[in-house]
């Protein structure tokens, strides 16, 4: 079968000829800047599918979703759909996966590996006491309701920007850089605890309201933040008690074990859930078999 394989790029038609995977989700990437769609045919029916794209803010890589029919795997079909980007791009190719899945095993076998690592991240309520009592009190913390108007969108930029400089940074545009304020957006600033040291932001615990679970990311407002590790202890002290006493059934974190504060910080907390790995096939990396 393998050597029969043909590739072509992804036609709106083809959506209702896919019966695997979600080919509803490739309809609406189609015409957008930056993505490339290409499908693998055998005997005239579509076997797999690879979708890749630039994000907006983080554009050092290029993401990509491989997607091969149950009865066509083990063909080698994902691995020469992978290649099919990789001539296509000047830039390592990125996914995320969680760990002990197919798609670990499968970028892994490319050649990829983590270049980020989420722990696992589910706070739930019966932890919550818990918590509490480890990161002890959490004086000199604020509602980040209480800034000045566009303080806390101010604090959100400064800590994303940093937090992803050394390995996934913000693209030096306008465009990223919007799209990173028009997060702050979504911000829910009366949840969001801001941990001052002498009586300036120096951690903040930023609360979104996400449904299922309130998302939080804590970290400091920059690297060298002087009592990071003790700020971000009471930022994050604040919001898991006040989660308590508005009837919060789990906490979802959002962050890195190569965090410098909140990595050590989570690798304390009782979370939950499985490891999620940012993995990266580099550009000197010889996927093996894809001429196959």
């Amino acid at each position: 079968m393998a050597e029969h394989i043909k590739f072509r790029d992804f036609q709106p038609s083809d959506a209702k000829a896919i019966t695997f995977g979600e080919p509803g989700e490739l309809l609406n990437r189609v015409g957008d800047p930056g993505t490339i769609i290409r499908v693998a045919t055998w005997q005239g029916r579509i076997v797999g599918y690879v979708t890749s794209w630039l994000a907006v803010v983080h554009r050092s890589r290029r993401f990509i979703d491989v997607v091969v029919a149950p009865d066509s795997r083990g063909r080698r079909v994902g691995t020469r759909l992978v290649e099919e980007i990789r001539a296509r791009s000047h830039r390592p190719l990125a996914t995320k996966a969680v760990e002990g899945s197919d798609a670990e095993a499968f970028i892994r076998s490319l050649g990829g590996r983590a270049y980020a690592t989420c722990p696992p991240l589910e706070l739930a309520r019966r932890q919550f006491g818990r918590v509490r009592e480890m990161l002890g009190g959490h004086d000199d913390v604020i509602s980040a309701a209480t800034l000045s108007p566009g303080e806390p969108e101010h604090l959100w930029s400064r800590y994303y920007e940093w937090v992803h400089a050394d390995w996934s940074p913000v693209d030096d545009t306008e465009e990223a850089r919007a799209a990173v304020r028009a997060e702050a957006a979504e911000l829910d600033l009366e949840h969001t605890s801001v941990a001052l040291v002498d009586g300036q932001p120096a951690a903040v615990a930023f609360v979104f309201d996400d449904d299922g679970a309130p998302t939080v990311c804590a970290e400091t407002v920059a690297r060298d933040t002087p009592d990071g590790d003790e700020a971000l202890a009471r930022a994050v002290a604040d919001v898991v008690s006040a989660s308590w006493r508005r009837g919060v059934r789990r906490l979802a974190f959002d962050g890195h074990q190569e965090d410098p504060h909140f990595g050590p910080l989570a690798a304390r907390l009782p979370l939950e859930g499985a490891r999620l790995f940012l993995l990266e096939l580099p550009l000197d990396v010889v996927v093996p078999g894809a001429d196959r």
